[in-house]
């Protein structure tokens, strides 16, 4: 299966909010206590699984490979997990406030609005590296007032042209969801 199209409110309704899948909020009360199933505790981790795989629009096949590439990293797993995950392109140009979700961020990076080192990207999982210079298109218009400098972006908006430098690595503690890692890692331990 490759991106999940069908109803991103069910996720939400299911999982919890997930930023990056969707802006829309449910009128419906999620886990108000009545009518919720007990999870087993595979149930739980397969749910934080899940989280991780909507939010950040990537298969399974992908996450797996995102895993592997933490475990052979130096250092805490989960934080390196989340820091491949935090420097994909995709990530970068929602984490900088340019679009409302990442599935809208893909759309951008796949139609050629985006340039890395003034290089034309088409593919929204490209890993970003540091003091990379992100910049759009000069047709492309965004709003001043969505723009968010986060710890480890620099935006700049002069001339109506937006660019994007990546300084640091990812601050990994400010997800904007809720995230257990580490029963993401003990679901993929055996694996």
């Amino acid at each position: 299966m490759a991106r999940y199209r069908g109803s991103r409110v069910k996720v939400i309704r299911r999982l919890g909010m997930l930023p990056g899948l969707t802006s829309k909020s449910t009128k419906r009360f999620i886990n108000d206590g009545s009518n919720v199933r007990q999870l087993s505790q595979y149930g739980f981790h397969l749910q934080e699984k899940q989280k991780i795989r909507y939010n950040y629009g990537i298969s399974e096949h992908e996450l797996v490979q995102y895993v592997k590439k933490a475990k052979n990293k130096k250092g805490n797993t989960g934080d390196k997990l989340l820091e491949l995950l935090e420097m994909r392109l995709d990530t970068i140009l929602y984490r900088a406030g340019i679009v409302s979700t990442i599935i809208n961020a893909r759309q951008l990076i796949s139609h050629g609005h985006v340039f890395i080192n003034n290089k034309k990207v088409t593919v929204p999982g490209l890993k970003c590296n540091l003091l990379d210079k992100i910049s759009l298109n000069e047709n492309f218009v965004t709003s001043k007032n969505n723009i968010d400098n986060s710890n480890h972006l620099v935006v700049d908006t002069m001339n109506d042209k937006v660019l994007i430098t990546v300084n640091n690595f990812p601050d990994t503690k400010i997800l904007g969801f809720s995230l257990n890692i580490l029963l993401v890692l003990e679901y993929y331990s055996g694996k």
